[in-house]
Parts: C-alpha cells; sequence; structure tokens
C-alpha cells in the first residue's frame, strides 16, 4: 500500500513533495520494524532531504517524529 501512495504522489512530485516526504518516513519506519536497517536508513534519510526542502529545517534524521510529517501535509495537520 505505501509503494501504491508513493507511485501515485509521484505523477508529480514537485505538487506532492510533502506528501512523499510523509510516506517515504512512515516507509522507513516500516522497514525499521522489520529489522531490515539499511532500508530503513536510505528510506528515513530520502524523507529527512525531503522536509527539510520543504521547512528549510535542518533536524537528524533520529529527531524526527510521525508528527514532524503530520505538520507539514495540510490533510494530517487537521
Amino acid at each position: 500500500m505505501i509503494n501504491k501512495a508513493l507511485e501515485i504522489w509521484s505523477v508529480d512530485p514537485n505538487a506532492h513533495k510533502n506528501e512523499i516526504a510523509r510516506t517515504t518516513f512512515l516507509k522507513g519506519k516500516l522497514f525499521e520494524a522489520m529489522d531490515k536497517a539499511q532500508k530503513a536508513s536510505i528510506a528515513l534519510r530520502v524523507a529527512c532531504r525531503l522536509r527539510k526542502e520543504i521547512t528549510k529545517e535542518d533536524r537528524d534524521v533520529k529527531s524526527l517524529t510521525m508528527e514532524d510529517f503530520d505538520e507539514i501535509v495540510a490533510f494530517w495537520a487537521r
């Protein structure tokens, strides 16, 4: 389901950068739960980079939470 969501958001990556960042973060957390450390690390770094592009806030990937990504997606921030 996560891959399908990323596929949909990727139709227009500039318009959906917020959603891509949040979904990629979720994917990274899922990889962590599955003990796939290398895949998790890559996904979380990508999510962190995308979030930095959006917010201009430079944060360490380990300090970020789901709430940090919820804030950048209007629907989830309500």
